[in-house]
């Protein structure tokens, strides 16, 4: 990708900011602009691993960053002396970290890696110091202090019974060796070895004889603790080495896993969406990442034949920040397969981007505005493809203005016949204009206010913008007198026809934007019925034989109670029960089968009823409205086949059903069916999906019993629940309830298109 390009649409400073998340240093340089990609199996299985991860991090503890081994590789590659404690310890810190990913994942690591990990931070502190406390140096601890305490209580007695010589209550510490000040001229080289004098010479440091050796002593256990700890130290560096080659490997694994980590959390943070790849761009409620506050989402869709798009508008309108905002979305979509837009949004894969963003004047260089801008068109045309996205910023600017408008005709054709698609602002007058005439371009603008003249940072497509140049000198508080003498100047006819054009834009624009919102709704309305298409497509089997197998569910209970009560017949031979219970207990069967009997003789009464009614019933057409199954619900025909028809709910729901369960709704139901039987008719029908948003922790608890035991009894084995984002209070319960039910197989966040981490799937139990 074009370097100037990742500095102009500021992608360099995304990825900083979606890096900063990485694991490990060699994982944060990993995270950059060279993996823009065109491979789509790349991009796919990027997606796979940032999406596995998105749903993986939904409760999970943040993963521990990962020290660089790169010196310690080096070192042990170069030498074969012990590895430093401080680097030992930073081992034992890679290999905790180690441990949380594979808990993260879910995966056992080798117990010796564990083990080692537990050794090397019990045994080491941050410094690579031997601690303290380790069971092989206590004794030895032990010992030293002993002899130091000694050493003292022997100081102590010496200085009491000496005091006519000793000049201090309390002995010297000189060379870590204790010693006893006396005055030099009461001095006995007999009695006591001296180690040193004052620098006056008044006083002399001696050691008794006694003391030599507790010294020496002292120093010989420090010395026996010291050897120790370095005993220690290379024993845990030759473990460190045995595991190098796993270290590094892990290293290479974190560097990928990590990539994939960060950009699942960017994903969480920003909450973007994976996307269809497609001719045309078509971006929905897209948000510029590095924008925090009041970001006012762009929508903005460019059909697969443009190859030219115009934007104008008032200068501060937003027309830079769109163009950088539709390629940044190109750049991180095929960097990561994800992007801060709606899920319904579409873009197609280009091979690079190239951009002449910003003034690029230089006094050092010499060169002005325009001629910054010729030598960047001049580049541009050098590495031009067919499939190249290229951004150009007030084309024309900096020279004269009737030459600049004629040059950026020039460019506009050529880059046309040989790019993929330019898109450029301008205030010329002659490009707009020039748009309009030709078949592969289009305009578009950014909204302007004319109320409150302000901006409102909104895309509007197929409709040249106003420069409003006058509005915003006004805004800037340029003096009221210039305002006024440059609207003279303007002259009565240029005001009038000024009107005439805004009256006739606005009218455009209302139009446009009905036909624009149509589009989107339509487009909307589309992706939703395929999403349904494809969950209808799972839940097909189980839906056709819903109420079939909701009989079966009431056989199977019919025999369960039939065998409980043969247990209790069989009590009565027992002498548990008396015989007038047992009579009883056999009556209740006999009734059981006789209900059965009678379930089984109604089914048939109904299927042939159903086939009755169907082939009476008159031929049903597109846009009918229609009574669905037994509880009559009203819908909509959208479109039908010979048997079946897809209808369009009052809430929403599409779905396909039986012609034979359609009536219809304009025509009078003179007799409600009854119920198959009193026993059925009190099982709620299950729903696919419970709205629990606004719902309280306890109120939704209580729907999800509710659902499960109806699903259960209907065979339905899956359903969502949507609980919304919020602050993830209602999501998080709602996960640890369904993770201790017995009848919960399993759960999982929905896909990103049909509801992300707002919604989550439920799988009940079949057996």
């Amino acid at each position: 990708m074009n370097n100037k390009a990742v500095l102009d649409i500021e992608l360099d400073v995304v990825l900083r900011d979606i890096a900063s998340y990485s694991l490990s240093d060699e994982a944060r340089r990993y995270v950059n602009p060279e993996l823009f990609s065109t491979d789509e199996s790349i991009l796919r299985d990027r997606y796979l691993k940032i999406d596995d991860l998105v749903n993986k991090l939904e409760g999970a503890e943040p993963l521990e960053f990962f020290p660089s081994l790169g010196e310690i590789f080096k070192y042990v590659k170069e030498t074969h002396r012990d590895i430093e404690g401080k680097d030992i310890y930073k081992i034992g810190e890679f290999l905790h970290a180690t441990l949380t990913l594979y808990k993260f994942l879910e995966k056992d690591l080798d117990p010796i890696y564990i083990e080692l990990e537990e050794k090397i931070l019990s045994s080491l502190n941050s410094e690579g110091d031997v601690n303290e406390n380790h069971p092989r140096l206590l004794p030895l601890i032990k010992k030293r202090d002993e002899i130091k305490n000694e050493r003292y209580r022997f100081s102590l007695s010496f200085i009491s019974s000496n005091r006519s010589i000793v000049q201090n209550e309390n002995p010297l510490y000189r060379n870590e060796r204790v010693v006893i000040p006396i005055y030099s001229k009461d001095k006995k080289s007999d009695e006591y070895y001296i180690s040193g004098q004052s620098s006056s010479g008044n006083t002399t440091f001696v050691e008794p004889f006694k003391l030599v050796e507790l010294n020496n002593n002292v120093v010989l256990a420090e010395e026996r603790i010291r050897v120790e700890k370095l005993k220690i130290v290379h024993e845990l560096s030759e473990e460190c080495r045995n595991i190098i080659s796993f270290l590094k490997e892990m290293t290479e694994t974190v560097v990928d896993f990590s990539f994939h980590y960060v950009f699942a959390l960017w994903v969480r943070r920003v909450k973007a969406n994976h996307i269809e790849r497609s001719e045309e761009i078509s971006l929905i409620e897209s948000r510029h990442p590095l924008i925090k506050d009041k970001c006012v989402p762009i929508s903005v869709r460019i059909e697969k034949d443009k190859r030219v798009l115009v934007l104008s508008g008032a200068n501060c309108g937003g027309k830079t920040v769109t163009m950088k905002t539709i390629a940044l979305m190109v750049a991180l979509n095929q960097i990561s397969s994800f992007i801060p837009a709606s899920p319904l949004s579409t873009l197609p894969y280009f091979d690079n981007i190239l951009t002449d963003i910003g003034d690029g004047q230089s006094i050092e260089a010499e060169k002005s505005t325009f001629s910054s801008h010729m030598s960047n068109i001049a580049s541009i045309c050098s590495e031009l493809t067919d499939s190249s996205l290229i951004l150009l910023d007030e084309l024309g600017s900096g020279t004269d203005p009737e030459e600049g408008a004629v040059l950026s005709l020039s460019v506009l054709k050529y880059l046309a016949q040989r790019g993929r698609l330019t898109i450029c602002t301008s205030h010329y007058n002659q490009v707009k204009n020039f748009a309009y005439t030709e078949k592969n371009m289009m305009n578009a603008s950014m909204e302007f206010d004319n109320k409150t003249s302000l901006p409102t940072f909104k895309v509007l497509e197929n409709i040249p913008g106003d420069s409003h140049a006058l509005s915003t000198a006004r805004r800037a508080k340029v003096p009221k007198e210039i305002i006024d003498d440059a609207l003279l100047s303007l002259g009565e006819e240029k005001n009038t026809s000024a009107n005439i054009i805004t009256s006739l834009l606005s009218k455009s624009r209302t139009l446009d934007r009905k036909i624009s919102e149509c589009h989107r709704e339509k487009q909307i309305l589309e992706e939703e019925r395929k999403k349904l298409e494809k969950r209808e497509e799972e839940l097909k089997k189980e839906l056709l034989n819903a109420e079939k197998s909701g009989y079966k569910e009431l056989n199977s209970y019919l025999r369960e109670s039939r065998k409980e009560l043969e247990n209790l017949v069989k009590l009565v031979k027992t002498g548990t029960l008396d015989k007038e219970k047992t009579k009883r207990v056999k009556n209740f069967i006999s009734e059981l089968e006789k209900k059965e009997d009678d379930i089984k003789k109604d089914i048939e009464k109904k299927e042939e009823e159903a086939e009755d009614d169907y082939s009476s019933l008159e031929p049903f057409k597109s846009g009918d409205e229609v009574l669905c199954g037994s509880d009559k619900t009203h819908a909509v025909i959208l479109s039908l086949d010979d048997k079946n028809a897809y209808v369009l709910f009052d809430n929403g729901l599409k779905m396909k059903v039986k012609l034979s369960s359609l009536l219809n709704a304009k025509k009078k139901v003179e007799k409600e069916e009854a119920s198959v039987s009193s026993f059925t008719s009190t099982i709620k029908k299950p729903k696919l999906t419970l709205d629990c948003r606004g719902k309280t922790l306890s109120e939704t608890i209580e729907m999800i019993d509710d659902e499960i035991e109806s699903a259960l009894l209907s065979s339905l084995f899956m359903f969502s629940i949507i609980h919304g984002y919020g602050d993830g209070i209602l999501q998080r319960g709602v996960h640890e309830y369904l993770k201790k039910n017995k009848f919960v197989a399993d759960y999982r966040f929905a896909l990103p298109e049909d509801g992300g981490m707002g919604k989550t799937y439920v799988f009940l139990k079949k057996d």
